[in-house]
């Protein structure tokens, strides 16, 4: 199971959208009627207890597992089943009889997108006002969909989230796989837009960077090949970590993903270091790092220091312009002999240049003490 979570400022909108579908079948509901006008003045009619929410739908989603050779499937009595135990464990219906207040909901199955999935629609607002708890209701609902799974004897999805696995482990014995494979969300899969970001182009690199427990001059190698710069961090002789570069991204291991960490990946995928093997490899990876770094931020100051007209600039008709216009910034490139392992990158402004971004009245006023004070002609 793979649940979704979205929270909105209405009701009607996501009720027609579940229930007007033509598959739609409602499963479960604490409510009367069926339309989705019916049911979203019941909802209103709960919504102004509690004037502070602003998002007051909870629009919950259960997908069970479908490949081309693997299809769960549920019957209505058992969807019922996982909707009520989904909402107990998210804190929209108590526990336990009478304990707390409950929230109002209507669950709905459907067939589209060629698998089962269902669809909850709850109140974030309970029947006596108060508001239903969200923290960590994300963490809480990647434990409870594989808690029912489980009991139901349906597959326990992998989880990206050590802790959850930890949890489910300890609580319930139940074994939960760990994968650094995040599952996209709804807005990630309808997406126009299927480009990756630089952060998943680096956690697949080093996926298959690692599968062999290779030596760290082949991690690095494979990596490069793929267009990701390393750029080793060391004290002394002692290997610390790496940060990944690609395009204008620099990332730390652990930022990556957590199991990516240096103490990781030594410890859980068998990656091996020594310094006499590895050390020319790693100050290989270093120069190509920083030089990477370097384009970079040459390509940024050069796009940054292109004179570019104003509506306060004058010019002659042969299109020369005031001077100001033409001055420069100087930069500091990164260097392969700096001394401390951190990256600094220290812009020196002329004091003119300075000057030039300074608010036009506080210039006014500078220029004018200037002038009736010599002795502050030096001054910014």
């Amino acid at each position: 199971m793979i649940p979704v979570i979205y929270k909105k400022p209405n009701f009607l909108d996501t009720l027609k959208y579940v229930l007007e579908k033509d598959d739609a079948a409602i499963v479960d509901t604490n409510m009367m009627g069926t339309s989705p006008h019916q049911f979203n003045e019941q909802f209103l009619s709960n919504k102004y207890t509690n004037k502070a929410v602003k998002r007051q739908c909870a629009h919950l989603i259960i997908a069970i597992a479908h490949r081309l050779d693997y299809h769960e499937h549920l019957s209505d009595s058992q969807y019922s089943y996982v909707a009520r135990e989904y909402l107990k464990d998210m804190g929209y219906l108590p526990a336990y009889e009478s304990l707390h207040a409950t929230s109002q909901f209507v669950a709905v199955r459907h067939y589209d997108r060629n698998h089962e999935h269902l669809h909850i629609i709850a109140s974030r607002i309970r029947l006596d006002g108060s508001l239903v708890n969200d923290s960590y209701d994300y963490f809480n609902s990647q434990v409870s969909t594989r808690r029912i799974a489980a009991q139901l004897g349906l597959e326990v999805t992998p989880t990206t989230n050590e802790a959850v696995a930890s949890r489910l482990k300890q609580e319930y014995g139940i074994t939960a796989l760990t994968s650094p494979n995040r599952s996209k969300s709804i807005r990630a899969v309808n997406s126009k837009h299927k480009t990756l970001t630089s952060k998943e182009i680096i956690r697949s690199a080093i996926r298959e960077a690692i599968i062999d427990s290779p030596t760290i001059s082949a991690f690095i190698q494979r990596l490069e090949e793929n267009n990701i710069g390393v750029l080793p961090k060391m004290r002394g002789n002692e290997l610390l970590g790496f940060t990944y570069i690609h395009n204008d991204v620099k990332i730390a291991g652990y930022q990556v993903y957590k199991p990516y960490s240096w103490n990781k990946l030594q410890s859980k995928y068998g990656l091996t270091f020594d310094h006499q093997r590895d050390r020319g490899k790693l100050q290989q990876a270093k120069t190509n790092a920083i030089s990477r770094i370097n384009k970079t931020i040459s390509s940024q100051t050069e796009y940054d220091t292109v004179d570019k007209p104003t509506s306060g600039s004058t010019g002659d008709r042969g299109g020369a312009t005031d001077d100001s216009s033409n001055l420069e910034v100087g930069t500091n490139i990164l260097k392969n002999s700096y001394t401390d392992e951190r990256l600094t990158i220290m812009p020196i402004l002329e004091s003119k240049v300075w000057l030039q971004f300074l608010p036009q009245r506080r210039r006014k006023y500078r220029s004018r003490r200037s002038q009736n004070n010599p002795k502050n002609s030096h001054f910014p």
